[in-house]
């Protein structure tokens, strides 16, 4: 069955724009999930009938929109879309919630206002699992850390966590620890394929490299966008692991 965008989401990707709670235009698609990162995160989501998910990050709502879309007619009472961020009601005055609310899904979406490290625990503390997390939020190593180390805790074996912006090197560093502490797999079929020319993809390779030279000694840089410039990687969790007090690899 093939994957359809909702109507909203569809006009955010043609037009750049969204519309907030002022009924302003606010430009989005330079702080966004491309449409084929979007595609993705739905064929997750309709693959695995994730009924609980999280992301850190909402901002102007598209990944929020493809989630809550992709299971808008799964079944369950505990159905739910967590979505942390800081910044909804003030900096994007609610333009994610106000897009929910065009494709009426704003009842299976939950926004903790703040930030992740305090908004995350008091799901923990619920009792919430987690079927699917897809974080974005901010993109330091240890914020990015922190996000993964909690949603870890609440993840389920065999569920999916996702990763955006995987050009950042702090978040390469982060995935060396996940592999490397934890038990979890890449899930390489799950790769973006883009629209993009082999031409476009090589010019951004290439500036990306100019701009952090780092990345030359970067694996994911290499495996992953070389070929697409989509900074999306998924994982899947093998099994719930905590290592002992002394445990420590080099990642």
């Amino acid at each position: 069955m093939s994957i359809q965008l909702p109507v909203t989401l569809e006009e955010m990707y043609a037009t750049g724009f969204v519309t907030d709670r002022k009924n302003q235009k606010r430009r989005a698609i330079d702080s966004t999930i491309s449409k084929a990162e979007a595609l993705v995160l739905m064929q997750i989501i309709a693959d695995t009938k994730a009924i609980v998910t999280l992301e850190t990050g909402v901002a102007f709502g598209a990944s929020a929109l493809a989630i809550c879309y992709a299971k808008k007619d799964f079944q369950g009472a505990n159905k739910m879309h967590y979505g942390i961020d800081p910044n909804q009601r003030t900096e994007y005055e609610e333009a994610a919630i106000v897009s929910l609310e065009k494709e009426k899904l704003q009842d299976q979406f939950t926004l903790l206002d703040g930030p992740s490290h305090l908004m995350i625990p008091k799901l923990i503390e619920k009792g919430v699992q987690l079927d699917f997390a897809f974080v974005d939020g901010w993109h330091t190593f240890d914020y990015t850390l922190f996000d993964f180390f909690l949603i870890d805790k609440m993840l389920k074996p065999g569920g999916i966590v996702a990763f955006h912006d995987m050009y950042a090197l702090s978040k390469q560093k982060v995935l060396r620890f996940i592999l490397t502490h934890r038990k979890y797999k890449i899930v390489k079929e799950r790769k973006v394929r883009g629209n993009e020319s082999k031409m476009s993809t090589l010019k951004f390779f290439l500036w990306r490299l100019k701009n952090k030279p780092a990345l030359l000694f970067s694996w994911f840089h290499w495996s992953y966008q070389l070929y697409n410039s989509s900074g999306l990687i998924v994982l899947q969790k093998v099994e719930n692991f905590e290592p002992d007090f002394s445990f420590y690899k080099s990642f």
